[in-house]
């Protein structure tokens, strides 16, 4: 009877770290309202990596992905992107959408904090917005 215990508590400690948010995601913020705009921000801590490496990684991944580098500073470790063609408002118009990365050395590893706005009435889901997000932070990522 005390193994079955000690397995069932085992096994309901397991579902409980498997059902627990990355951080990425449980650090995902969401301000401002749908017809006004809104400001979409994220972070995560990655270990092992340095500023210049990460900078290199994000930069790299998000021009490949069709983000547009509007400014970038290696060494204060800022990339500002566009996403061109972004959608559309609820009036038809085509959204340019700004992202805006800040890497920062945390010891050993980096704070990566990723920032997008979207226009009012800008129709998205906030499932999507964290899945771009993070794979922003996953990009600065050893692989």
């Amino acid at each position: 009877m005390r193994k079955l215990l000690a397995t069932m508590a085992l096994l309901a400690m397991t579902g409980t770290a498997l059902a627990a948010d990355p951080p990425c995601k449980a650090n995902f913020k969401q301000e401002g309202k749908f017809m006004t705009g809104r400001t979409f921000t994220t972070w995560d801590v990655v270990p092992g990596v340095s500023v210049a490496t990460a900078f290199k990684r994000i930069y790299t991944e998000g021009t490949k992905s069709g983000l547009r580098v509007v400014s970038s500073d290696q060494g204060a470790g800022t990339i500002s992107f566009e996403q061109p063609n972004g959608g559309v408002d609820l009036a038809g118009a085509k959204a340019t959408l700004p992202w805006n990365v800040v890497i920062e050395p945390q010891g050993k590893a980096v704070k990566i904090t990723v920032t997008k706005t979207t226009p009012g009435g800008y129709s998205t889901s906030t499932d999507f917005q964290i899945t771009s997000m993070c794979a922003v932070i996953d990009a600065g990522r050893n692989p």
